[in-house]
C-alpha cells in the first residue's frame, strides 16, 4: 500500500487521464461504485454534501448510485460563487432528471435551516474537499463543517475528511471528524501524522482504476507492506536445522534499577527464535538474572577475558536497555566498533553514547538498526520532541541516509527507513504503551537479524512481529505488558508462516 503526497497524487490522476487515456468521468464513476458498495447496508436515509470540485462530482455520482437502490437521498451542494468542475457539471445535470431531492448552501442562513434536519439521516457523507484543500477554511465553511460534526450520528468521509491538509495532517481551521474515510488508491501522506488520526476514523482504501504502473513510476518511496509481503520476508526454519543455525546474540543491558530492561530485551530475543543468545552485563544485574534467564546465558562485562569471548562470538550485539552512560559500556561499545564482522541493534542508552561520540556512529554505517523513540531522536539531532513529531518521516529518512543506518523511529504508525525507502508499520495498539515495550522490540530485531534476515528486514519483520504480538495478548484486556507479548512472539511467527 503506497502512501502519497497531495502532488503525487494529482500526478497519478492526470496520468491516468491523460497518458493512459482512461476519462475523468470513469474513474469518478469507478469511485462512486465503490463507495456505494461498501455504505449501501449502513443505513435507509443518506445526506450527502458536495463541494464544487471533482470529490462533489464522486458525491452526485454516489446519490445517483444509491438513488437507484431505492435510498432516500438527499443532496446538499456546498458553494458560494457557483464555480464547478465540467465533471461536477455531467454528474449534476444526470441527477437532477433523477430526483428533486438537492439543496444549496451558499451563506450562513442556508446552514441554519439545515442545522435541525441533520440528525434525521443515517448517514451523512462528505464530499465538499477532496486532495487539493491547502488554505484555511472561511467562516462558513467552519460553521458549516461544526454543524455536520455536531447533529450527524455516522459521517462517511469521501477521500479525505473535508478540513484536513493532506499532505500534513494540519487542520485548517475546522474538519469533518469522519467515523469513516473511503480513501482512493493510495493513503494520503497526511493521514499518518498524529494530529490527522482523530478525524479519519477507520481508513480503507478503494481502487478506481488507476493502473499499478502509475503508481510504482510516481512513488514517493513511502509504503505499508500487507501480511503477505511479511510473510515472504520471514525465513523458513530448516527441518535439520540445530541452534547453531539460527545465529548467536550478545545483548549488553541492565544496571542497577534496571534489570527488568536486560530481562526483557534477553527474553524476547530468545523467543524470536534465535540459537543462542548471551546477556552481557553489570555483576549487580547478572546476579539478579542468572537464575530467572533459564533460556540465556549471562557474562559479566566487567569480566573482560569472559566477556570479550562471548562478544568475539557473536554475531549480533544489542546495546542499550537500561544501560547509561556509564564507562565499562561506553569503552565496550568503542571496542566493539572495531569488529567489523558484527552487527548492531542500538537502543535506549545506548542512543546517548552514539550521540556523544562520533566516530561511534561512523563506525555504525552499513551495519546497524538504530531504535528511538521521538525523544532519543531528539537528541540524536538536537532539535525538540514537537518537531521530531512533526516531522517524522524526513527526519527519519535523512538521518538514516546521512549515517548510512537503519532508522526504526518509535510510535503509533512506526517509521522504517535505509535513506532510500520509507516503510510505515501499522500493528499494535495503545494498550501496548506500558514499560519495557521497547526493549521488547530491540530482542527480536537481534534475533531476527541474527538468523540470517537483512538490517531493513529485520527492522521491519521485529516492528511487525512485536505488534501483532501485542494485538494477540491485549485481547480482551484493557492493557497488556511486555512480559505478555514476549509470550506471543513465537506464535504470531508460526501463524506468519502458515497464513
Amino acid at each position: 500500500m503506497r502512501i502519497m503526497s497531495v502532488d503525487k497524487c494529482k500526478e497519478i490522476d492526470r496520468y491516468t487521464i491523460e497518458e493512459v487515456g482512461i476519462p475523468g468521468l470513469v474513474l469518478m464513476e469507478n469511485a462512486a461504485g465503490e463507495v456505494c458498495g461498501n455504505i449501501i447496508n449502513y443505513g435507509d436515509k443518506f445526506l450527502i454534501f458536495c463541494g464544487n470540485g471533482n470529490n462533489g462530482g464522486d458525491g452526485l455520482a454516489i446519490a445517483r448510485k444509491l438513488l437507484i437502490e431505492n435510498k432516500d437521498v438527499t443532496v446538499a451542494i456546498v458553494n458560494s460563487d457557483d464555480n464547478y468542475s465540467k465533471d461536477f457539471l455531467v454528474n449534476l445535470d444526470i441527477l437532477k432528471k433523477l430526483t428533486n431531492s438537492i439543496i444549496y448552501i451558499k451563506e450562513d442562513g442556508d446552514i441554519e435551516s439545515l442545522k435541525n434536519r441533520i440528525e434525521k439521516y443515517d448517514v451523512v457523507v462528505d464530499c465538499i474537499f477532496g486532495v487539493g484543500l491547502n488554505r484555511p477554511l472561511n467562516d462558513f465553511y467552519i460553521k458549516l463543517i461544526n454543524n455536520i460534526n455536531k447533529e450527524s450520528r455516522c459521517i462517511v468521509s469521501v477521500d479525505v475528511p473535508s478540513g484536513l491538509n493532506a499532505n500534513s495532517g494540519e487542520i485548517m481551521g475546522a474538519s469533518i471528524v469522519a467515523d469513516i474515510t473511503y480513501t482512493f488508491e493510495v493513503i494520503k501522506r497526511g493521514f499518518i501524522e498524529y494530529k490527522a488520526l482523530s478525524y479519519l476514523g477507520r481508513v480503507e482504501v478503494l481502487k478506481i482504476g488507476i493502473p499499478e504502473f502509475v503508481k510504482k513510476i510516481n512513488s514517493d518511496g513511502i509504503n505499508i507492506l500487507d501480511k503477505k509481503d511479511y510473510k515472504e520476508k520471514l525465513l523458513k526454519r530448516n527441518v535439520y536445522g540445530h541452534k547453531g543455525s539460527y545465529g548467536r546474540v550478545a545483548i549488553l543491558a541492565g544496571s542497577k534499577g534496571f534489570t527488568g530492561a536486560a530481562y526483557i530485551s534477553t527474553e524476547a530475543c530468545v523467543k524470536s527464535g534465535v540459537g543462542l543468545t548471551t546477556l552481557v552485563t553489570k555483576n549487580y544485574v547478572q546476579d539478579k538474572l542468572s537464575s530467572k534467564l533459564i533460556e540465556a546465558m549471562t557474562s559479566d562485562i566487567e569480566d573482560q577475558e569472559a566477556s570479550e569471548e562471548v562478544l568475539k562470538s557473536s554475531k549480533v550485539i544489542a546495546i542499550g536497555p537500561g544501560i547509561s552512560k556509564e564507562k565499562v559500556y561506553v569503552d565496550t561499545f568503542m571496542k566493539l566498533i572495531s569488529y567489523g564482522d558484527k552487527f548492531f541493534v542500538v537502543d535506549a542508552g545506548a542512543l546517548d553514547i552514539v550521540k556523544d561520540n562520533e566516530s561511534i556512529i561512523n563506525g555504525l554505517r552499513g551495519r546497524a538498526v538504530l531504535t528511538p523513540h521521538p525523544g532519543e531522536m531528539a537528541r540524536l539531532i538536537g532539535r525538540s520532541i514537537d518537531y521530531v513529531e512533526k516531522n517524522r518521516i524526513d527526519i527519519a529518512k535523512n538521518y538514516a541516509k546521512e549515517k548510512g543506518i537503519i532508522i526504526l523511529l518509535k510510535g503509533y504508525n512506526t517509521v522504517i527507513t535505509d535513506g532510500d525507502n520509507v516503510y510505515i508499520n501499522n500493528t499494535g495498539n495503545s494498550k501496548m504503551a506500558s514499560g519495557g515495550m521497547g526493549d521488547c522490540l530491540t530482542g527480536i530485531i537481534a534475533g531476527l537479524l541474527a538468523q540470517g534476515h537483512s538490517l531493513l528486514d529485520s527492522a521491519l519483520l521485529g516492528a511487525y512481529i512485536h505488534g501483532l504480538a501485542g494485538e494477540e495478548a491485549s485481547i480482551d484486556k484493557y492493557s497488556t505488558t511486555a512480559s505478555e507479548v514476549i509470550e506471543n512472539i513465537p506464535k504470531v511467527m508460526n501463524s506468519m508462516n502458515k497464513c
